[in-house]
């Protein structure tokens, strides 16, 4: 049954249509002996929608076949503010599934939601990277686990042009290397599409963590470390290095700056390609193939490599995003439910759908888009993991972010000016 208000959408779906009569809802059981018990009911509330709500329905399908347990899905564009808007009214769901660190990082300090010892979840640990554990814990203790995950560390490729100049370097030295000695055969191997500023903001997180470390990157989008910190500013001069360069880049500063993401895109991926490199996340490979030529063979005439290294103490970092399930209740349908969540059967069905789990235990054969395979392997081996840093920020930092970097990219000159002026209004809604 769906029943659909404003831009809301719930579905309640049962043991019965789990096992094939869809349309069938639960009804009582009546015996000649005795009334059953009634069936139990997991309320689940997320902020998908569409084919990602499609998706996770397969999840709920799955463990209602298993459990018996019928599971109601909410999906909800407007999440956040419905959830905190259900919090304040205490009708809270069993379960939600959250886009980023920050909110179930509140709850948890509110003593809101339980955590995963209480519920007793078992093989967490161990199912995971320390890097996943670490993510969904808040003071050491885990509440959260990451259902859902992305990459934005990623160099994607035109793998004939990345064979013939030796293959994916591993150190940012060896990629600018590489880079030097292709633009010397009058090739400017790589494209930067900074008119879209977010795309400069991952750009500066897969930097910044790879120079300045975990804490002090978790500072940074913490509130705790200041944007005008030393860090920060080198950071920024390395990135200014790398895609700055009219060595490098495909017409330099100048049209990159009037270079939007599709349009990036389609320098190296279109139908008559003028370059070989373009960073950015794992979604990117669906746009190249769907929307910009979609003559592309994935694995043959595009792919990836990972973000290189820069210091070797946080080599194998991982940048990206991800959603996570918390439990508002320790009811038995929620521990069945996030324990499900935690375990390899729940990855694979993840990965039946094209959907990545970091779960350590996912069987990556189940991808049929290579791509998505080898994004996969990577979150799944990521020793450091860090959550998109522009997504942390509260309130309008979002958002002024990107056009912060955007300004410097521009005129790198203005770098002390832009930051402290950023800094400015971070100390607002941060409340220092």
């Amino acid at each position: 049954m769906i029943i659909k208000t404003g831009m809301r959408a719930r579905v309640l779906l049962s043991a019965v249509a789990a096992a094939g009569l869809v349309g069938v809802l639960p009804g009582p059981m009546v015996s000649a002996q005795s009334p059953a018990a009634p069936p139990q009911l997991l309320s689940v509330l997320t902020d998908w929608t569409g084919t990602d709500q499609v998706k996770f329905e397969a999840i709920a399908q799955a463990f209602m076949a298993k459990t018996g347990i019928n599971v109601e899905v909410e999906g909800t564009s407007d999440f956040l503010t419905v959830l905190h808007t259900r919090v304040a009214a205490g009708d809270l769901p069993d379960v939600a599934i959250v886009p980023r660190p920050g909110v179930y990082t509140d709850f948890a300090d509110q003593g809101l939601i339980k955590s995963l010892d209480d519920l007793g979840v078992t093989g967490f640990a161990d199912s995971y990277q320390p890097a996943w554990v670490d993510l969904g814990s808040v003071g050491g203790v885990p509440y959260a686990i990451t259902v859902k995950a992305n990459s934005k560390s990623m160099i994607w490729d035109r793998p004939d042009a990345l064979a013939a100049a030796g293959g994916a370097p591993a150190t940012l030295d060896a990629f600018e290397s590489m880079m030097t000695t292709m633009a010397a055969s009058g090739n400017k191997p790589l494209v930067v599409s900074a008119k879209d500023s977010w795309t400069l903001t991952d750009w500066f997180e897969n930097v910044y963590y790879r120079t300045a470390g975990p804490q002090k990157y978790a500072d940074l989008f913490g509130g705790k470390l200041p944007f005008t910190d030393q860090s920060v500013v080198d950071a920024l001069a390395i990135v200014d290095k790398l895609i700055g360069s009219d060595v490098w880049v495909n017409g330099g500063r100048e049209i990159a700056l009037s270079t939007a993401y599709q349009d990036g895109l389609a320098q190296v991926f279109g139908t008559s390609p003028v370059a070989d490199f373009f960073m950015e996340g794992g979604f990117t490979g669906s746009v190249a193939i769907n929307d910009v030529n979609p003559a592309l063979v994935p694995g043959k005439d595009i792919a990836f490599f990972p973000f290189p290294d820069i210091d070797p103490a946080y080599a194998g970092s991982v940048v990206g995003g991800g959603d996570f399930a918390i439990a508002f209740d320790d009811n038995d349908p929620a521990k069945q439910f996030m324990q499900y969540l935690a375990s390899a059967d729940a990855a694979n069905v993840w990965a039946a759908n094209g959907v990545i789990s970091p779960n350590k235990s996912l069987d990556t054969s189940a991808f049929t888009d290579p791509l998505v395979k080898a994004e996969a392997e990577q979150l799944t081996a990521a020793k450091l993991f860090a959550f998109d840093g522009s997504d942390l920020l509260p309130g309008d930092l979002g958002d002024l972010w990107p056009t912060t970097l955007q300004s410097i990219y521009q005129d790198p000159s203005t770098t002390a000016d832009q930051l402290a002026t950023f800094q400015a209004q971070a100390a607002t809604e941060f409340g220092q």
